[in-house]
C-alpha cells in the first residue's frame, strides 16, 4: 500500500455544451505527491512524485479517470470509471520499472489535498 498527499499544482475545464456541469466536460490536473508515512527511503512530507489526471464526464454524476503517477522507480497508470465527488476505487491498470505488470486500486480522498491511497499487487 502507498499512501501520499496530492497537492495540485494545475487545472483546466473544457466546459462543452450546455454549459456547467454535464457529458463531454473534461477536467485535467497536475499535482506534487507528498509521503504520509515514510515510504521510498524518505521520511513523511517529502515530496516524491507527481501525476497528470483527466476526468471525462460521461454524465452529469458519473465518468471516466485516467492519469499516471511518476514516483521514485517507475510510474503506476490508473483508468476507470466512477461517480463525481465520490471515493470509488479506480483500477491501477499498469505501470512501469519498479511497477511493472501491477495491478490494483486507486482511493482518492476528497478536498484540495485529497490522500491518495494505492493498493497494489505486484506480479
Amino acid at each position: 500500500m502507498i499512501r501520499l498527499k496530492s497537492v495540485s499544482v494545475s487545472g483546466s475545464v473544457k466546459d462543452r455544451p450546455p454549459k456547467g456541469l454535464s457529458k463531454g466536460d473534461v477536467y485535467s490536473g497536475r499535482s506534487r505527491l507528498l509521503n504520509v508515512v515514510p515510504q521510498f527511503g524518505k521520511g513523511a512530507g517529502v515530496i516524491v512524485g507527481s501525476d497528470v489526471s483527466t476526468l471525462t464526464l460521461t454524465s452529469r454524476t458519473t465518468g471516466i479517470v485516467s492519469g499516471v503517477a511518476a514516483l521514485p522507480g517507475g510510474t503506476l497508470r490508473f483508468k476507470g470509471t466512477g461517480r463525481v465527488g465520490s471515493n470509488d476505487p479506480i483500477p491501477v491498470v499498469g505501470g512501469t520499472g519498479r511497477f511493472a505488470g501491477v495491478h490494483g486500486t486507486l482511493v482518492s480522498g476528497s478536498g484540495n489535498s485529497p490522500l491518495n491511497t494505492y493498493k497494489l499487487t505486484l506480479p
